[in-house]
């Protein structure tokens, strides 16, 4: 959309009147200032929007920020638990790491990891399968695939 064309739209709201070339340029000023205006109010409404709902979320915890779609794959390299160690030294034991679309929370603390096994192992036991699991073993329903609960208990 050109300027000229979003200009026209608020022509209505002006009001040309006059035809002298000097207040065409006046409106031509106030239509663009109006515009610029609006779509900056818009723009920050919805940011303020973005901003709300990004406090709503849950609390995770620190991690690096990675790309929008790649996460922070491209920067991993081949020794993972060395990277993981350095992750662990800058963010701390339990730290959040974006995987693609996956969202992983990294566990560096032997008293952590005993945490999760062990006191909050119903938290943390369901899996979320592949495709591919959930294609051949018919919606994940199989003894490794299945959701914890009174169908899925041996």
């Amino acid at each position: 959309m050109t300027m000229h064309t979003i200009c026209t739209k608020w022509a209505w709201w002006v009001g040309r009147s006059s035809s002298s070339n000097n207040n065409k340029k006046k409106d031509s000023l106030v239509e663009a200032a109006l515009t610029i205006s609006i779509l900056l109010l818009s723009l920050l409404w919805f940011m303020l929007i973005f901003m709300k709902s990004r406090k709503e979320r849950a609390l995770l915890p620190p991690g690096p920020l990675g790309l929008p779609v790649l996460g922070y794959l491209p920067f991993l390299g081949t020794n993972l638990h060395t990277e993981f160690s350095e992750l662990a030294r800058r963010y701390g034991p339990i730290f959040k790491l974006q995987l693609g679309n996956k969202l992983c929370v990294v566990l560096s603390s032997p008293s952590l990891i005993k945490e999760v096994t062990r006191e909050q192992d119903i938290f943390f036991a369901n899996r979320d399968p592949p495709v591919v699991a959930l294609t051949l073993t018919y919606g994940g329903f199989d003894i490794a695939w299945s959701s914890y609960g009174p169908t899925g208990a041996i």
